[in-house]
């Protein structure tokens, strides 16, 4: 689901973005969610910094993601529930996207020229463009976590419950 998502809404032939752009308006929300996972092939359309940016985000938080979903099984135990799935879920997809947004920016600002980050660094501040990641991050890990979160507590809750069946001690030979 996690890779389906990020190839269809990043796909950047689709631009699901640029129909929601508007940020006072009410999708603000979807907005989030579409414009996060964005990835490209043209370097020429997104400009240096952005396309190693956005791909080196969208790489890290779908492979952290994987591996933290991964997990998720071995850190809630089988008895503890739908909600302890649910916000173990959530906050593994949450963690993965902000690591992620502020690593690429952190790797993508060290090591793309300084004339192609003006738009987006400020270069006495680059501390704005962090706190804009990890919100940006956060927002989408939480609504998008919310979400796989919601899904894999349904699935929980339709499993049948694996019943142990008692032992039959074998008969003695004596």
């Amino acid at each position: 689901m996690l890779l389906g998502f990020v190839a269809l809404v990043g796909n950047p032939w689709l631009d699901l973005d640029l129909a929601l752009a508007d940020s006072d308006s009410a999708l603000r929300v979807a907005t989030v969610l579409l414009s996060y996972p964005a990835w490209f092939v043209d370097i020429d359309q997104a400009g240096p910094f952005y396309f190693w940016f956005g791909n080196l985000r969208t790489a890290l938080f779908v492979a952290l993601a994987v591996v933290g979903l991964n997990k998720v099984s071995g850190w809630v135990s089988g008895t503890a529930g739908g909600k302890a799935l649910f916000v173990t879920t959530a906050g593994a997809t949450t963690l993965s996207a902000v690591v992620a947004g502020l690593a690429s920016g952190f790797v993508t600002m060290v090591l793309v020229d300084d004339r192609s980050t003006l738009p987006y660094l400020n270069p006495g501040r680059p501390e704005e463009f962090f706190l804009v990641q990890l919100s940006s991050s956060a927002a989408f890990g939480v609504l998008f976590g919310s979400v796989l979160g919601a899904v894999v507590a349904a699935a929980k809750r339709r499993e049948p419950e694996k019943r142990e069946r008692p032992a039959n001690a074998p008969k003695s030979l004596w």
